[in-house]
């Protein structure tokens, strides 16, 4: 699975702290993971946000990733607290 980072994610992962981005960098990792093995517990809290297939992982307790799939590659739109997955849900 290749990984893409929009522009936008690449924004917000820049604004993060530096432990921070590197708890985003091994989520992002921690996803195809998940994917391939779906009944294993993984801890990043991954869920489906929305029906078009928009999805939601957790790198901490304050900061989420939001992404979607495509064939074999997973598109990164956004991370950051809560209010930034709201922002961009509105925004579909």
């Amino acid at each position: 699975m290749t990984i893409t980072l929009t522009e936008g994610f690449q924004r917000d992962l820049r604004a993060l702290p530096e432990d921070a981005r590197i708890r985003v960098l091994l989520t992002l990792i921690e996803i195809e993971e998940a994917f391939r093995r779906p009944h294993a517990h993984s801890g990043i809290g991954l869920r489906k946000i929305h029906p078009s297939g928009i999805w939601e992982a957790r790198a901490d307790r304050g900061i989420r990733l939001v992404f979607g799939l495509r064939s074999n590659e997973l598109v990164a739109a956004r991370v950051g607290g809560h209010d930034v997955v709201q922002r961009y849900l509105r925004g579909m």
